[in-house]
Formats: structure tokens, C-alpha cells, sequence
């Protein structure tokens, strides 16, 4: 895909502009029944495929970006579902390290009671 300068734009611009306003004058003539010489119709038949071929490629252009749309969409579906994921196991692992912690601790009162009560009953 090339990109177009704003003095490209303006100038493409400014020939379909002019090459509208010749078409609207040929067809014109040609609804009140003026028949067009040879010169006129050449330039409206190169006016009618310049005007379709330039739809045709704007069409093309157009169904290239829903496509990359449609592309980015499923990314963002795709990364915000990795989020939810992480989101999910941070929580299962923060909740696993809470009730090993309280394991640890009650462990560690029990061994401390333990052998106080050991201690305690020494001779």
C-alpha cells in the first residue's frame, strides 16, 4: 500500500471534482437527447471506467482495513481473555500462599506448644 502526500490528495481530489463536473455535463446532454459527438463520448466512456476503477480500488481499500479490524478485534479478545486468565491464577496463587501461610503458622504454634509442654513436664 503506498501513502499518499496531502498535495497527491488534493490534486486527486481536484480531478475527480473537474471530472464530475464534465460527466454531470455529458449526461446532461445526453437526458435531453443532444447526442454527444465522438470526442464526448470517448471522454465520458474513459470518465465512467477512470470513476469505476477508482470504487473498485477504494472498495479494496476498504475491505483490507474491516479486515484488519476484524484482525485486531480478536487480538483484543484474545489478550483480554490472557488477562482474565492471569487474573484468575494470581488469585488462585494469592489464595494458595494465604492458606499455606496459615498452614506454616499453625504448624509452627503446634511445634511451639509442643515443646513447651515438653519442656514444661522435664524433671
Amino acid at each position: 500500500m503506498t501513502r499518499r502526500t496531502m498535495a497527491d490528495r488534493r490534486r486527486a481530489a481536484a480531478d475527480r471534482d473537474t471530472r464530475r463536473e464534465a460527466l454531470l455535463v455529458l449526461l446532461d446532454r445526453a437526458q435531453r437527447g443532444t447526442a454527444l459527438t465522438p470526442a464526448e463520448a470517448a471522454i465520458l466512456r474513459a470518465h465512467v471506467t477512470t470513476e469505476t476503477a477508482e470504487a473498485d480500488e477504494l472498495r479494496r481499500t476498504v475491505a483490507g482495513q474491516q479486515n484488519a479490524i476484524q484482525r485486531a478485534h480478536e487480538q483484543i479478545r484474545a489478550a483480554e481473555a490472557a488477562i482474565t486468565e492471569a487474573e484468575a491464577d494470581a488469585h488462585h496463587n494469592q489464595t494458595t500462599a494465604d492458606r499455606t501461610r496459615t498452614a506454616w503458622r499453625s504448624a509452627r504454634a503446634r511445634a511451639r506448644r509442643k515443646a513447651e509442654a515438653a519442656l514444661a513436664h522435664r524433671p
